[in-house]
């Protein structure tokens, strides 16, 4: 791997330039999740949104695909215990106090995950208790398998996470529209360490990208979940996309341990 100060416990929209890595010179979760620029979401608009609570406070992102399954990223859930952890969905606000919580019965980590590389960076979540659908409580469809675009069509990010370079945390839920990038640059012979399992999507500006914040969440195209936000090269790098798991790789895996 090329040196990469890999932010991959987060999702950060940003809306302009910012300077900084997201990588050091190994692939490594961060601490925090962000989302910098973007819009507030509606009470609602993401119905599937999950926030993956870490000893009471934001650690990741999630998308809610059945009644008691969350998809995530591998790096959210590796070497942490299911009983530290709960899940909210239903709220696009944290300090409301309008969503549902729900305990954690499992994890289940895609056997090939590669903590180094970010391969097969996904990740289940069983929850001990159904979810009950209905307002802002849905599921996601999946994409299918093997499932493409073309380059530059717009894809959805949302999490929530810190709005500024200072990590202010709002609480409330962000959003905003990337554009997915072509295999012709998005390829491990332009971008070292990329495989099969990932796909490139951001703005070649860097203006709206991935970053720092919400590694979990989602990345819909569609309408479907698409990808997992997983990781990327600095918060609004010029010419550098942010890296998410390709949901349709990944799909039969899913299928097996999701019924889904």
């Amino acid at each position: 791997m090329i040196s990469i100060n890999i932010v991959v416990s987060a999702l950060c929209l940003l809306l302009a330039l910012t300077g900084g890595g997201f990588y050091s010179s190994a692939v490594q979760a961060a601490d925090v999740s962000r989302i910098i620029g973007g819009q507030f979401a509606k009470q609602g608009q993401f119905p599937h949104q999950v926030s993956l609570q870490l000893n009471g406070r934001h650690h990741c992102g999630g998308s809610l695909i059945s009644e008691t399954m969350i998809v995530t990223a591998a790096h959210c859930t590796k070497n942490q215990s299911p009983g530290q952890m709960k899940a909210i969905v239903g709220t696009n606000d944290l300090s409301a106090g309008n969503g549902q919580t729900f305990s954690i019965a499992q994890f289940i980590i895609h056997p090939q995950y590669n903590p180094q590389s970010q391969d097969f960076d996904m990740s289940l979540i069983r929850l001990s208790s159904p979810v009950q659908f209905g307002g802002p409580v849905q599921k996601i469809q999946l994409a299918d398998a093997n499932s493409n675009y073309a380059a530059d069509t717009m894809a959805t990010i949302s999490g929530f996470g810190a709005i500024n370079q200072n990590l202010q945390l709002p609480n409330r839920l962000k959003y905003a529209q990337v554009q997915l990038w072509s295999r012709d640059y998005c390829n491990g012979q332009n971008i070292p360490g990329l495989t099969d399992r990932m796909i490139c999507a951001g703005h070649p500006s860097g203006q709206v990208s991935a970053c720092q914040g919400d590694s979990g969440g989602p990345l819909t195209v569609d309408g479907k979940l698409f990808g997992v936000v997983s990781w990327g090269f600095g918060c609004g790098a010029e010419g550098r996309p942010a890296m998410y798991t390709y949901v349709g790789a990944l799909r039969s895996w899913i299928n097996q341990n999701a019924n889904v």
